[in-house]
């Protein structure tokens, strides 16, 4: 496992560099959710300019799928009856602008965020970022690319020419930020919180005057091991290291039957050995391993060009290049 050098040089650069930046903040388990807000806390204590525009209802494992609200107002209570039923079907907190929520999937969000939020109410804002998380549960392997409402989110972004960067944690509930954000500094969503920011920030130092804070079709996948008050191995810093979406120890979803019951299920199970390696640095190890192998957090560098390598392009066009003409 190989911790990126440009982590180890910039992070040294923060306590005398600092870059305030606007930034787009989403999600898939909703606007009130504890993590979501504490990453706005982090993020503009930090000093940056964040607009927080998430789904008013959990949306996770909606994919890419871009649903906007087709009723002024909703016909349902929001996530935690917050907000609830009857309520404008999107709308800001009523103690800050800058928070939003939309009825409407995380993909929707990025493109209401852009094209509504930031041009209608804040015109004279570039946004810098667009972050989506952190998740309320890992987003890991090839799989997530698809159906994760997280990445989606951050992939839209990406598509519209937005650097993005998907977050998830290891935690797997989904609490009210009113019941569960307090300002303990072993609490999980705190610490997520503070990670989000390190490595905004270290982009944002080696970014400079730079117009782009990452390339045109890259995004990030970041995913953490448990922390804090949920970590048994007392991890509050979890380290940053580059991993592959593919790779061992990466899983598919099988369909299994209950003799028993007549039901089908699922299941899971690895399908991706070392040697399957196409594109990327086939070096470095798979998120599902590094996160199972201690304090540490995968970043997984992905491209929104769909395009097969081009050894493997030709090689396709060739098998059919006599029989097409």
């Amino acid at each position: 496992m190989k911790v990126a050098s440009v982590f180890s040089s910039a992070i040294a650069l923060l306590a005398s560099t600092c870059y305030a930046k606007n930034i787009i903040l989403t999600n898939d388990d909703g606007w009130a959710s504890t993590n979501i807000r504490a990453a706005y806390n982090a993020l503009t204590d930090a000093g940056h300019n964040v607009f927080l525009v998430a789904p008013a209802s959990q949306r996770s494992g909606w994919g890419g799928r871009y649903e906007l609200p087709d009723t002024t107002t909703l016909l349902t209570d929001g996530e935690f009856s917050y907000p609830p039923a009857g309520a404008p079907s999107f709308s800001y907190e009523p103690t800050n602008d800058h928070i939003w929520y939309l009825n409407g999937t995380p993909a929707a969000c990025v493109g209401f965020a852009l094209d509504y939020v930031i041009p209608r109410y804040f015109p004279n804002i570039t946004i810098d970022l667009v972050v989506a998380g952190p998740n309320e549960g890992t987003n890991i392997g090839s799989g997530a690319y698809t159906y994760s409402g997280t990445i989606a989110a951050t992939y839209n972004a990406v598509l519209r020419g937005y650097p993005g960067i998907a977050f998830s944690g290891s935690m797997t509930n989904n609490s009210f930020f009113k019941d569960s954000l307090n300002n303990d500094t072993d609490n999980p969503s705190n610490i997520l919180g503070q990670k989000v920011v390190q490595l905004a920030d270290v982009l944002f130092t080696k970014q400079g005057v730079n117009s782009r804070t990452l390339p045109l079709s890259i995004g990030l996948n970041v995913n953490f091991p448990n922390v804090g008050t949920d970590s048994s191995t007392n991890c509050t810093d979890p380290k940053y290291v580059f991993t592959r979406f593919t790779g061992s120890k990466e899983t598919s979803t099988f369909v299994t039957y209950d003799n028993a019951t007549g039901l089908l299920g699922t299941t899971s199970k690895y399908t991706a050995p070392d040697g399957n390696c196409l594109n990327g640095n086939c070096s470095l190890t798979s998120g599902t391993a590094l996160l199972a192998s201690g304090c540490y957090a995968s970043i997984d560098v992905f491209s929104i060009d769909y395009d097969a390598p081009i050894g493997i392009a030709y090689e396709t066009e060739n098998l059919f290049a006599a029989a097409l003409g």
